[in-house]
């Protein structure tokens, strides 16, 4: 893949990271089972993380540091979670889950293209962290640790 190719795809992660960070701080903010909530913060710390290394790789590569601007798509996001997180930790896990999905898949599509070694062993880490992040998220909405909490 053609350097300029990478560092494009690149900086679409990291703009797809960042949106999941604002998303995660509406999400964060109306979550009251504090497990739950002490998770998707480690969660948000991923997605810093994960800024914080592609930057690192589009430098690396001759490119310039991305230029963090909230773009519509972004906006979508964060205003969608904030409506659904309104409504307490179950809607708050299911907009999660819906941002997860797609994180995950572009994840994916990212971590089967044809990438330098160095570029390549950082999307797939990321990409775990992705995978981990959903299944988590899935799970407790199939626990309905929201009611846990209550009758606890």
């Amino acid at each position: 893949m053609e350097t300029n190719a990478v560092i494009a795809l690149l900086r679409d992660l990291v703009h797809l990271d960042v949106d999941a960070i604002h998303a995660y701080d509406q999400a964060i903010k109306n979550i009251d089972v504090e497990p739950v909530r002490a998770e998707l913060e480690r969660f948000k710390g991923d997605h810093e993380r994960h800024v914080t290394e592609l930057t690192t790789a589009i430098l690396d590569l001759g490119g310039t540091a991305p230029v963090i601007r909230r773009d519509l798509k972004g906006l979508f996001i964060e205003g969608m979670t904030a409506l659904r997180a309104a409504m307490g930790t179950e809607q708050s896990l299911r907009a999660m889950q819906t941002n997860e999905k797609l994180t995950n898949k572009e994840y994916d599509k990212a971590a089967k293209m044809a990438l330098p070694a160095r570029v390549d062993e950082l999307v797939r880490r990321n990409y775990d962290d992705e995978r981990r992040h959903l299944e988590y998220i899935e799970d407790a909405i199939a626990r309905r640790v929201w009611e846990q909490v209550r009758h606890a």
